[in-house]
């Protein structure tokens, strides 16, 4: 048996609340089941994804506060959806501990000459870039 500041634990990660946390500690795996999995939230959105695999879209130049994902380069870029990742909360939600807005997340390619007007000799008209975008950010070109 060993012991932490908060809790007893057993070498499987087996834990008994001591009287010091205010938190029951359980198996650590179950306290860190879906965190960092967006999978947790499979079947959440409550509707089909609002686009398909080949759609072309145009990211939103919308304001932020404080936090985002999207990078700032790709306002207003248009992309084609790849894949359809995954249903979460947006990084601007979860941020601010608001998790019950479940939405679709796409993962959309965008030619490098669409987002950047270099002439570079370095650049090849094939190099692409891939992000995922949550579905709140796109609008159906």
């Amino acid at each position: 048996m060993r012991k932490s500041r908060h809790a007893e634990t057993d070498d499987e990660g087996l834990g008994k609340a001591s009287s010091a946390p205010k938190y029951n500690y359980l198996r650590v795996a179950e306290i860190a089941a879906g965190i960092g999995d967006p999978q947790c939230y499979k079947g959440k959105a409550g509707r089909p994804p609002r686009f398909k695999i080949g759609d072309r879209l145009r990211v939103k130049d919308q304001p932020d506060l404080f936090y985002n994902q999207t990078p700032g380069y790709i306002r207003g870029a248009v992309g084609t959806v790849e894949d359809i990742a995954y249903e979460s909360p947006a990084p601007e939600d979860e941020a601010w501990g608001h998790i019950d807005k479940v939405e679709w997340f796409y993962v959309v390619c965008f030619r490098h000459e669409d987002l950047w007007d270099d002439d570079s000799p370095d650049t090849n008209p094939d190099d692409t870039i891939r992000t995922e975008i949550s579905e709140r950010w796109l609008e159906p070109v």
